[in-house]
């Protein structure tokens, strides 16, 4: 139980330091889509790297695992290039726990979709959500429209990528959910590799500047996700959920510190009064999140 919590930490820490990274690439470079493929395409390397250690003695038929596995990998890229987008015109302390409201779109998808009654506490988890993302739009200047309409295509696209990744992950029930968690990572991140390596034949050469603000972008975000599958196979995927949700939290703190620091080309400095609301506006969505999960 404690292994699978610090797990949880690891991811929540990680992700958060993957979007000051990523903030840092866009504010020197510009290109979204440069960072996206550069950055898969570390991460293809590695996944390549790894997979052979959880890979099954026999592999499942390749129509039980390709169609969730091309499924999960395009809507998490059209995720991330949303988060992307946002992160060019705002700082990932405001965004971060601003995913929080995925709560909300899965509502909406197991009610809609899959026509899966949605408890009352659930829907107090999206009122709730709904209010803190409010505090958090508002908490110093605003947050603009392009920005908000970006966060929420990121959540929509990374809500249907989870569901594709249960599905992958299921895919390999010959495996422990451990071994075919991490194993359902290697194969999703080889082939987003495979399409950051195709895209980057269509964009200007990168400079060596770009592969190396790439590269740590791309580390903290894959242990980012080994973090979480391990969590997720220690302590399973509800609770997983809930202390992911901290990321919100740990985004803020990181901004502070990288605002005291000097960094402002990076995260914008705000009053001392700003960085409290924003923490309890943060608290609050991991409450939400903690709710919705617990309401199933």
């Amino acid at each position: 139980m404690v292994t699978g919590i610090l797990l949880g930490f690891g991811a929540a820490a990680c992700q958060s330091l993957s979007y000051v990274f990523s903030k840092r690439f866009t504010a020197k470079h510009g290109s979204v889509l440069a960072l996206l493929s550069l950055s898969h395409v570390f991460m293809g390397v590695f996944s390549l790297a790894l997979a052979p250690f959880y890979q099954p003695a026999e592999m499942p038929l390749l129509s039980a695992y390709a169609p969730p596995l091309v499924l999960c990998a395009l809507f998490y890229l059209a995720g991330q290039l949303s988060l992307f987008m946002a992160m060019k015109t705002a700082d990932a302390s405001r965004l971060s726990p601003l995913l929080g409201l995925k709560v909300l779109f899965l509502a909406l998808f197991y009610g809609l979709i899959l026509k899966t009654a949605t408890s009352g506490l659930q829907w107090a988890a999206v009122a709730l959500s709904v209010v803190a993302a409010f505090l958090l739009s508002g908490g110093g200047a605003r947050l603009n429209s392009k920005s908000l309409l970006w966060i929420l295509s990121a959540c929509v696209n990374f809500c249907a990528s989870d569901y594709y990744i249960r599905e992958l992950v299921s895919a390999f029930s010959g495996l422990d959910l451990f071994h075919a968690s991490i194993f359902s990572v290697c194969l999703s991140y080889l082939f987003c590799g495979l399409l950051g390596a195709v895209v980057l034949l269509f964009l200007p050469r990168p400079a060596p500047a770009m592969w190396r603000h790439a590269l740590p972008f791309s580390l903290a975000w894959f242990a980012a996700m080994l973090f979480l599958y391990g969590c997720f196979g220690s302590i399973g995927v509800v609770y997983g959920n809930i202390i992911q949700s901290t990321r919100g939290i740990i985004s803020i703190l990181f901004g502070a510190i990288i605002a005291k620091a000097g960094y402002h080309h990076i995260e914008r400095h705000v009053e001392k009064s700003v960085v409290i609301g924003r923490v309890l506006a943060a608290l609050l969505m991991s409450a939400a999140i903690a709710l919705f999960n617990l309401g199933h």
